[in-house]
């Protein structure tokens, strides 16, 4: 009997066509939907960034929606280009002025008078305050970008489930999915043949296709925030130095 097609083998969606730097432009002509996707995709990594410098999950959700709300009534794209290098360190540096001006709106009301902002002006045992922003924090930022990595990982391989799925070949990806990140206790190439009734080499070239594709949609999700190829490579080599580490 014929063996099923390997699912690296599934073409990509136009959608992933020549994407660079698409995502920002579509929400700098004010689309909702891509603003939307924009917000998404980086909203784990500010959340992440800010419990690592103390916020608890409340606060932590309150600054990111107003600092979405204040992005667009600031019309902040509007100046934002390729050339001026990497956009999450972009939002990164606004992120940081956001909390710069909320800390110090928070320091100059009486306590209790700023609502939603009060935690910013909390005060530990020394009457030192509690967050400081105008700081940067390694920990912090190295926080922030490891939740980039993950969010730009877990959204390729969405894509990668979602074509896979209607297939039929999404127990092959399920298989095989450890083996796509050198996971230790993936099974071999052997067992997920006799598993899934398939032949070893079957398997290897779907694993091998698989990995391909996978490393496509990671290039078109870095594409949509820089600006070229040359950006991609070094956005990518960082993204897996960041997860070496």
């Amino acid at each position: 009997m014929r063996e099923p097609e390997p699912p690296g083998a599934i073409r990509p969606h136009p959608l992933f066509a020549a994407t660079r730097w698409s995502l920002v432009g579509r929400a700098r002509d004010q689309s909702s939907l891509a603003l939307n996707e924009l917000f998404t995709q980086y909203r784990q990594p500010l959340l992440t960034y800010l419990a690592a410098r103390g916020y608890g999950h409340a606060d932590a959700e309150d600054l990111v929606q107003g600092f979405c709300a204040h992005l667009v009534r600031r019309d902040f794209l509007a100046t934002v280009a390729p050339v001026k290098g990497r956009f999450r360190t972009f939002l990164l540096n606004s992120f940081r002025n956001y909390l710069c001006d909320q800390y110090d709106r928070a320091r100059a009301q009486k306590r209790g008078r700023a609502q939603g902002l009060v935690s910013l002006d909390e005060t530990g045992g020394n009457h030192e305050p509690l967050h400081t922003p105008v700081a940067r924090t390694p920990t912090a930022d190295r926080a922030f970008e490891l939740a980039w990595a993950r969010t730009v990982l877990d959204r390729a391989m969405r894509v990668l489930v979602r074509e896979c799925t209607p297939t039929g070949h999404g127990p092959l990806l399920e298989a095989l999915e450890p083996t796509l990140f050198a996971d230790a206790t993936s099974l071999s190439y052997c067992q997920i043949a006799q598993r899934l009734g398939m032949t070893e080499g079957a398997v290897k070239t779907a694993a091998y296709r698989l990995r391909a594709r996978l490393k496509g949609l990671i290039r078109e999700e870095v594409l949509q925030t820089v600006g070229s190829d040359a950006d991609w490579k070094d956005e990518v080599r960082y993204l897996i130095t960041l997860f070496a580490g």
